[in-house]
């Protein structure tokens, strides 16, 4: 789905990104957040990415501490994502109610401006039109979908929360260098593509021009 989002300039722009074992707080935890910086309307080479993972059984609070300070530490002008204030900022606040420690929202998440490309879409859809995800807008401007592939099949949020996430988690719990070292290159692939599909949609909705550099990649990983 396409969107006629006015221009508005900037200096800096940040993403980001969460993924979860269930889209439901009171069910499922955070394992994993990207981070994504890039200068307005300069190349998708220039984007700079840094992802964040669980290392414990009981640092979820830390993790989000720390990609929160990331997003502070860029500065931005604007914050971008998909859903991020409908789900992501939400998930996230409902699962601090669980942290020892108190975990500061991003500044540009509370004075904004908070872009959600989701948010705008939905807004502009019927009572009977499907909500399109990120995939279905990256075809509508003719910008390729990357693929993840993990043990043979895409990954997609549901088998994140399902498969991918879990497996995360046990094998972190069970002190297993080898197969963290593995799923870490399956989470940085689909986390950096995903914060990529932000900034492409981003500056597609307003018109600017930007070559994806990840846009398209497809890696198959292997750590059964």
């Amino acid at each position: 789905m396409k969107y006629d989002a006015e221009s508005d300039p900037c200096d800096r722009l940040a993403t980001f990104d969460i993924e979860t074992t269930h889209f439901d707080p009171t069910k499922g935890e955070t394992v994993a957040i990207g981070v994504g910086s890039h200068p307005y309307g300069n190349p998708a080479s220039d984007a700079e990415y840094q992802t964040f993972v669980r290392e414990s059984d009981d640092d979820e609070d830390e993790l989000v501490k720390k990609a929160f300070e990331a997003i502070d530490a860029i500065d931005p002008d604007a914050l971008v994502s998909y859903n991020g204030i409908g789900f992501d900022m939400d998930f996230l606040y409902k699962r601090s109610a669980n942290f020892d420690v108190e975990v500061s929202t991003p500044e540009i998440h509370t004075r904004g401006p908070h872009v959600d490309l989701f948010a705008d879409r939905k807004a502009a859809c019927g009572p009977n039109d499907k909500w399109p995800s990120l995939e279905d807008c990256l075809d509508a401007y003719d910008y390729p979908v990357p693929k993840t592939i993990w043990n043979g099949a895409p990954v997609d949020n549901t088998r994140f929360g399902e498969e991918l996430g879990p497996e995360w988690l046990r094998s972190v719990s069970a002190g297993d260098s080898v197969a963290v070292a593995g799923l870490r290159d399956v989470l940085d692939h689909y986390l950096i593509t995903d914060l990529e599909a932000n900034l492409a949609l981003y500056y597609a909705d307003r018109g600017v021009s930007f070559t994806p550099d990840r846009l398209g990649s497809e890696q198959s990983f292997d750590t059964l």
